[in-house]
């Protein structure tokens, strides 16, 4: 499959925003599956979906749109963060991808005090000045200071050697309270980076 050029899309399980948005992509896409990724360090579990069981680590993908995306539905322990990272980062290498998106949350505590509120921002960092160009572009808020956790944050440090923008994309959420909203702004959001994935 050529994905050259392409986007990557990080769907590991950080995150219940980062679940919806990988079920998001993956079905308002046409895409089939084209890897998966196996670990004596994963816990070991099995998907079934339609009567057919897949591993629970995969690799979609759609050639026409050039985006891939990476999905898991376990969850991954923190010791291992910077050898996902890292293999995320060289199979987007390996497979000639332009650039590779991920997200993370920020805890609102404005929003915390109001669960009704209807206020999202959407910022993001770019590790190239052409990734904070691509954000710019598409009129997303550059965040200016903050720390970035996880395998974002593995994504972001290791990408500063290779020659592949990175975006991370920050969503503004309400602790402890699944927020959809959040999600489709997110994923609204996405689809301004990604033509063609419309969601």
């Amino acid at each position: 499959m050529n994905l050259k050029g392409g986007t990557v899309i990080d769907g590991f399980a950080t995150s219940d925003i980062t679940n919806t948005i990988s079920e998001c992509v993956l079905h308002s896409i046409n895409t089939q599956l084209i890897a998966t990724i196996e670990s004596s360090y994963f816990s070991q579990l099995s998907v079934t979906r339609n009567s057919v069981p897949y591993f629970p680590v995969r690799i979609y993908a759609n050639e026409e749109l050039k985006t891939s995306i990476f999905i898991s539905e376990i969850s991954i322990d923190p010791s291992i963060y910077f050898l996902i990272g890292n293999t995320m980062l060289n199979w987007a290498m390996d497979n000639e991808c332009d650039l590779i998106i991920s997200s993370s949350n920020i805890i609102n505590p404005q929003q915390s005090k109001d669960v009704n509120s209807t206020e999202y921002s959407i910022a993001g960092i770019g590790n190239t000045e052409q990734a904070r160009n691509r954000l710019k572009d598409s009129k997303i808020s550059l965040q200016i200071n903050g720390t970035i956790g996880g395998i974002p944050a593995v994504l972001l440090n290791q990408s500063s050697r290779l020659d592949i923008d990175l975006i991370i994309l920050l969503v503004k959420i309400i602790e402890g309270i699944p927020d959809l909203r959040a999600a489709t702004e997110l994923s609204t959001t996405i689809s301004r980076l990604v033509p063609g994935v419309v969601m």
